[in-house]
This record gives structure tokens, C-alpha cells and sequence, in this order.
């Protein structure tokens, strides 16, 4: 793994590592040469009054999904998930930033071992993940939105999509809410067809009229629809609506239960960033939308 800045990113290069390599490779997570603190974290600074502590920490993600988390040309991790994270650990001259992209089963076995003190990965909140690990305060409000052919039927809410054609993955919240409607609205139903396509195989086939319409994240369908230029439009998921598809519609970085000194700091400095503009410039440029959480959220974590 080869650091480029001070504020260092690294890719890992074994993305088809298995969980137990990762943590067989990765140990406790100290760096050679240097002593770990109490709450396992690598400790490289010098020994001398001189020198400022500057302690590495490593954040892990699974390198997806656009925008919110991609790999560039130059095979470096990026989005506005990454970005907001490497721009909170500018402003903590301590801590020494190191992002390794790598399998997503490794990340939480990684948190959990100590290998890794920060998890990125657009995470939702939910109870087990609250049980085993921290929530920072959000630093995303996700967003949802029908897509359907242009010049074909507007879908901007699930009563329109009643007797239409939706392809869902099974398990995934968006096929989950049909499912949830189609329980509570039997004479309204959506008819379901099951696949495993990824994304882009589903909105190219509500281009090609083999589906009637998709639900996907606002931020995707626009980085989907740029990238790969669709014919489709899109309607905003109604306020009274979202909560078939999520509970919680923020996101979050993840620590171990011991990390509640990094979380704090982390907390700290996304107030900074919410206030000063720098979450909302991020989200522009990423999402072309605003997408920053409203102030009351960065009062109390969920955990």
C-alpha cells in the first residue's frame, strides 16, 4: 500500500481478500515502528516534545456506490462520501488520515477487531449496526425519486405506479416498499418482477419499456443518468411516502463502541463543515442538489 499525502489515502490493492485475510494481514492494526494508544489506534508519532502526536487512522470502504463513493482514473477513492471524510481529518492535525478500499464483509469484521477506526459506506441507521458499533452525526440526507420513459406514464407516487411493471432486487428497501404497499394496498398493487441486474441493467429497462418505472436514490439516478444517458425522467418520492422506503433517510460514518474520543472530534468538525458551507459546496458538486441534514440533527447521535 503506498501513501501519497500527509493526509494519506490508500487503496488497497487485494480487494478479493477474504475476511479472515484482511485481519490476518492487517494484525491489530499498528504500523511497524509504531506504539498503539488504549483504544488500539496506531500511534506514529516521534518520541519527542518537539513533534507533534499525529496518530493514523484508517477508514475502510467498499468503494460504491457513485456518487456517493467511487474509485477514479487514478485508482483513488473518491465521491462526496470520501471527500467529506478526508476534509474532516484536514481540520485534525493529530490524526493522520489512511482509507483502504477493500471487500464489504471485511469492513465490519475490520471495525470490530480494531484494524479499522472508521467505517464509510452511506450508512443508514438501524439498531443492530447501533448495537455493535457508533453512529458519527449524519453528513447526508438521502434522497428518492421515481424514474419512468420518457414520454411514457409519470409515476410520482406509489398510487400511480398501481398495475404497473417495477423490477426489484429482493431485499432491497426500494423492493421492499413495493412489497410493503402491495400488503397494504391489495386492489392498488404493483406488480413485481424479481432480478439480480445491477442498477444500470434495471433503468436501461425502463428505457426499453420492459419495466414501467424505478425508485432509486436521487444522487444515483443523476450520476447514472449522465453517465450512461438514459431516455428517462424522474419525480420526486413524496414527503408521506419516503417512509416506505426508509426510517431513517440520513447517512453515517461508523466506529467501535470504543471510539467515542475520534467519534466526538469527527462530530465536532462536521458542525464546521455544515456551518461554514462546505457540506452543501460537497453535495452541489457531487449531487447537484443539496443534500445536507437540517440543523437539529447535529444535536444528538443516534447512539
Amino acid at each position: 500500500m503506498k501513501k501519497i499525502t500527509k493526509k494519506s489515502i490508500v487503496l488497497a490493492t487485494a480487494l478479493a481478500v477474504t475476511v479472515s485475510g484482511v485481519l490476518t494481514g492487517c494484525g491489530s492494526g499498528k504500523t511497524e515502528g509504531a506504539s498503539a494508544t488504549s483504544d488500539g489506534i496506531a500511534d506514529t508519532s516521534a518520541n519527542s516534545d518537539d513533534v507533534t502526536k499525529v496518530t493514523t487512522i484508517k477508514a475502510a470502504t467498499g468503494g460504491s456506490p457513485r456518487p456517493y463513493i467511487y474509485v477514479d482514473e487514478n485508482d483513488q477513492p473518491t465521491g462526496y462520501d470520501i471527500e467529506v471524510l478526508k476534509e474532516i481529518f484536514n481540520r485534525i492535525p493529530e490524526y493522520d488520515l489512511e482509507i483502504e478500499v477493500v471487500e464489504r464483509d471485511a469492513i465490519f469484521a475490520g471495525l470490530t477487531s480494531g484494524t479499522y477506526q472508521v467505517a464509510v459506506g452511506n450508512y443508514s441507521y438501524n439498531d443492530e449496526r447501533a448495537a455493535s458499533y457508533l453512529y458519527s452525526y449524519p453528513y447526508d440526507k438521502v434522497t428518492y425519486v421515481f424514474t419512468y420513459k420518457t414520454g411514457g406514464t409519470k409515476v410520482a407516487s406509489f398510487e400511480d405506479a398501481a398495475g404497473l411493471t417495477f423490477e426489484g432486487t429482493s431485499g432491497v428497501s426500494v423492493t421492499n416498499a413495493v412489497e410493503d404497499w402491495n400488503e397494504e394496498n391489495p386492489d392498488k398493487a404493483i406488480n413485481i418482477n424479481y432480478t439480480e441486474a445491477d442498477k444500470a441493467t434495471i433503468l436501461q429497462h425502463v428505457e426499453d419499456g420492459v419495466s414501467s418505472f424505478d425508485i432509486v436514490d436521487g444522487a444515483m439516478y443523476i450520476a447514472y443518468k449522465e453517465e450512461y444517458g438514459y431516455d428517462i425522467e424522474a419525480s420526486d418520492v413524496p414527503e408521506d411516502e419516503l417512509s416506505l422506503i426508509s426510517k431513517n433517510l440520513y447517512a453515517y460514518f461508523l466506529l467501535p463502541k470504543d471510539g467515542t474520543e475520534l467519534r466526538d472530534k469527527i462530530d465536532e468538525v462536521l458542525i464546521e463543515l455544515k456551518d461554514d458551507g462546505t457540506l452543501e459546496k460537497l453535495s452541489n458538486e457531487f449531487f447537484k442538489a443539496n443534500q445536507v441534514p437540517e440543523d437539529d440533527q447535529f444535536v444528538n447521535t443516534p447512539n
